[in-house]
This record gives C-alpha cells, structure tokens and sequence, in this order.
C-alpha cells in the first residue's frame, strides 16, 4: 500500500500544524501458552520463544499490520516499537487530518478524503486501542507550528548559503519558493517504521546470568531470566511530578542520576544530577552495579538503628548514649566508602527508561529494601511542559525563574532538542553522521585557514591529527575542507560528522556520508525530500 505522503497532492493541502505523540506503556502484548503452536512455524509460543522470535508471533505480527494501515491513512510518521511487553515510540501527523473514506469501489478507507475538525483521530485511536490504550498508556503531546521550524534549514537540514553545501548555484526564484516552503510547518520525521522488537527499551539485553547453579543458561534463558528484574509491570519507582521533583532536587541527601546516555547529557540535564557516562541504555545496569559499591550501606543501617535506639530512651526518659558512637567511630576508621544517600532519584527523556531503572534498582537488591527509589513522572519533557507554565505565573507574579534543569533536551526527531513550553530548539540540529545533536554554529561558514592551532594538545599533536584524517580521506569526492573545533579541541567534516563522532568514523563512512549529502544537496536544489515514505514496512 502506498503511503499518501509521499503523494504531491499533500504539499498542496494547507496544513497548519504538525502535532507529535510520544507514548509507551508496559502492559503484556501476548500471553505464553506452551499448549499452543504456530501451525507454520511448528514453535511453541512458551516464554522463551517469544522472547528469541517476537518477529513472528501471530498476535505481534496483527498488531503490526493494524497500526501500519490505521496511521497511514492520516499520513502519520515516525518509529513505534512493540515487544511482548508493550509498546513505546514517537509520532507525527499533520493537523488539520486527512479523513479516510470508502470509495464506491469497495476500498477499505485507505483514501484520503477531506479534513475533519472536530477531533485528532490518530490520538484517539491510540488512546483507546483494546491492547495497549486507556488509563495506564502515558502520553505527552505537542505541537509543530509554522513559526517554530528552522527557516535557514530546508527539509534535508542543509543550511541554505552555506559554503560547505553546492546549493548555492540555485537561483534566486527557486531560493525564494525554498524559503517559502521551509517556513510552514513539517514533518518530524522522514517515514513510518513500527518495528516488532524482544524489548520496547532495551536494558542489559542477553548479559550472563552469574547467579545459577544446575547449569549454563543459554542466551534466551538470560535474556528473559535478566528482564524479570527490569519488569514495571513487577514493580517500579514511585512517581514524582515537576513539583514534587523540584523539592526533591533541593535535599542534598538524595542522589538524582540522569539515565540517559551521554549525548543527550552533554546538551541538558537537571542540577547536581550525576552523569552515568554510558554510550547505550544497555550499559545502565553495570553502572548502577558498580555505583551501589561506592556507599557504605552499613552506615546507613547503623544510622537508622540509633535513630531507633536515641528515640526509644527519650521515651523511656534515659539520656544513656550507650556504645552506639564507638561503634560509629570503628566504622568511619575501617572504610572509606562513601556516605549513603537517603533516597535515588532517576530521570529521563519521556519517563520509559526511568521506569525499567527504577524497577531494576528494586528488584536487583543492589540497594537496601527501604531506600527510597523515585523517578520523574513524565520526564523531562514533563517537566519542561510544566515548568513554562509555573514560570509563566511567577513572572506575573514577580518572581523569578524556578527550573533546575539547565540547556536543552534531545528527542529523536528533526527538532533535535526542546526547551521550556516543548519549543524546537534554535541552537541545535542533527548531526549528519551520528545523528546526535550538533551546535548549528559548525555547519555554518567556515573559513580555510581559521583553525586555532594553539588549542587543544599543541600544534605539533595537531598538526599530525590533521595529517592522519587527511590521508584518510584522501579521494573522496565532494568532501567539504577538514576542520577544527576550538571548542571542544576535536577535529571534524562539516555536513559529515561533527567533534563527537569524527574520531571513530571510518572510510566506508565517510564514503558513504559524502554519497549520501550529495544526494541531498541534489534534492534540495531540485525542491524535494531526500526521504520518501513509500508505504513499505
């Protein structure tokens, strides 16, 4: 079935905005029944099954087709994940909708017809889907409007009149119907993908399972063994919302880590919140392992029993200290860990990785029972939603500003990051290479002959950086000049890769990136997308 996007009758429709949905939810997608067998497949849907092939589950694969006919038909983009253990993942639309109708042929309402105002059709059939909607789906809504796109950027992220893109040969009536273009509304991403997955967020997936004694497992019995302890539906941190987590980031005694991955970190994240440093969500569970052994626990023990103890004689009138500071005392001689927190407290973009975090801090027994796991409801993008709001009234009020998260927030879509109010970021865009987020201030013009060779490690340690990445490069076709980034003391290829991901960037990459910008540029000269949604899966 072919996608109505990609049809050039929806450029002519007057879209006034584009409003973007990210949901998950934890809830079981399918049930294991050892008694019940795939009569193609000959497999037996037990648990281990499903989690080695959720590819081919029946119940998976309908769900798949549904949600790919349902979405398409209001040109609906963007990535859905579902997994035995529920469903997670973004999407676009445009608003007003296109309303799919029959067509006296006898078509199934794949069609587009005219624009129904009078509600959001794809949120509602989210919303109320029998298998994964209704109370427990969280959701975070927001808006795309004309005024908040990039008008220096056209669809394919080249700036315009850059000296590093040959889009500068375009003319100028062609530029102006560009800029015309470029300042409507646009879709966040480039194509509908909804993916059957093992996981809706992956964490620590088939890592070994060191606890058994009757045998080796094999990689499935890890993989599902290890989920159980990362299972919400088992059990999860408690919910903060905004204010709530405002007041907990104040107790200096509560240890707020950011569970996100480095890049995300670097850009944004909330005061004193620690830093995890991992490159994939995967890597989490070895961190918090090797976080847990930095405290003292038993000091916390030790604490809370005095606490008992000291309460305990005032109520009997006694002022007798007993022997509990000498015990304090031989334990602050004989380690050197650190003081324990008084309770976690753990974040994320939209709230799903927090969740599986949480859960996995509580049924790990990495930390005592009673410590306190909290995670911020919602997320980031919660908080940023809300905090727009509440400084909205405290500047009416006089007040000042009462956020404590500072710098932007990456999402996985064109807008690259978010501020307050959920507005696309101005100051940052993707990165050609990595896709990560990039300062837009690297793909604008860029001088021969500008680098600050005095930075970094010292000319002669630059200059043969320089060498080696220049004999690296050498006859690739289109390749924009070698650059050095004073700021962050890093070399990079302007519309290729940006300071973070140039180092560990191959040949073949870079063969492919530059393929793959020309092409780009070729389409932004000739007015069209790079990316088209041609209705496949």
């Amino acid at each position: 079935m072919s996608s109505s996007s990609s049809n050039p009758e929806e450029q002519q429709r007057t879209v006034s905005e584009y409003r973007i949905l990210a949901l998950y939810r934890f809830i079981p997608l399918v049930t294991p029944q050892t008694n019940q067998t795939n009569s193609t497949t000959q497999e037996s849907w037990d648990e281990q099954t499903i989690m080695k092939h959720p590819e081919r589950h029946p119940q998976l694969l309908q769900l798949q087709s549904e949600l790919y006919a349902t979405l398409r038909r209001y040109e609906t983009r963007g990535t859905l994940l579902i997994a035995p253990e529920g469903i997670n993942g973004t999407i676009c639309y445009p608003y007003p909708p296109p309303t799919a109708v029959d067509d006296d042929d006898g078509n199934d309402g794949n069609n587009v017809g005219e624009y129904d105002n009078e509600d959001d059709p794809v949120k509602s059939f989210i919303s109320n889907h029998p298998l994964f909607g209704g109370e427990g789906l969280r959701t975070r809504s927001s808006v795309w409007k004309e005024h908040q796109t990039h008008d220096d950027c056209d669809d394919n992220n080249i700036i315009k009149n850059s000296k590093n893109s040959r889009s500068d040969s375009i003319t100028s009536d062609t530029t102006t119907t560009q800029q015309t273009n470029n300042n409507r509304p646009q879709q966040a991403f480039q194509r509908l993908k909804i993916k059957i997955k093992p996981e809706i967020v992956t964490l620590g997936l088939g890592r070994p399972i060191t606890n058994t004694t009757t045998h080796t497992p094999t990689p499935t019995q890890q993989r599902h063994a290890y989920n159980q302890l990362a299972n919400p539906n088992i059990t999860k941190g408690q919910y903060l919302n905004p204010k709530q987590w405002d007041d907990a980031m104040k107790d200096p005694n509560v240890l707020v880590i950011d569970t996100r991955n480095s890049y995300e970190i670097d850009i944004g994240s909330f005061e004193s919140a620690v830093d995890p440093r991992t490159k994939h969500f995967s890597e989490f569970p070895e961190y918090l392992e090797r976080l847990a052994g930095e405290f003292d626990w038993s000091q916390r023990d030790q604490e809370q029993q005095q606490q008992g103890e000291d309460k305990k004689k005032q109520e009997q009138g006694s002022d007798n200290n007993g022997d509990g500071s000498n015990d304090t005392s031989s334990n602050e001689q004989t380690t050197k860990k650190k003081a324990p927190p008084t309770a976690i407290a753990m974040f994320c973009t939209g709230g799903i990785r927090c969740e599986k975090a949480t859960s996995y801090a509580l049924q790990s027994n990495l930390f005592p029972q009673n410590l306190p796991i909290y995670h911020l409801e919602g997320g980031i993008l919660s908080y940023l939603d809300d905090v727009a709001k509440r400084e909205k009234e405290e500047e009416e009020e006089g007040e000042g500003s009462s956020s404590t998260f500072h710098g932007e927030c990456f999402v996985f879509d064109k807008r690259v990051a978010l501020t307050e109010g959920l507005e696309p970021s101005n100051k940052y865009i993707s990165c050609h290479g990595c896709r990560g987020p990039m300062d837009r201030r690297l793909l604008e013009e860029v001088e021969d002959g500008e680098t600050n060779y005095d930075a970094g490690n010292g000319t002669s340690d630059l200059e043969k950086k320089r060498r080696e990445y220049e004999q690296l490069l050498m006859g690739i076709r289109n390749l924009p000049p070698l650059t050095y980034d004073s700021n962050s003391q890093r070399w990079y290829v302007p519309g290729l890769t940006c300071p973070r991901c140039h180092d560990g960037t191959t040949r073949e990459s870079f063969e492919r990136f530059a393929q793959r910008k020309e092409q780009m540029e070729i389409c932004a000269r000739e007015g069209k997308s790079h990316f088209q949604d041609n209705g496949r899966k």
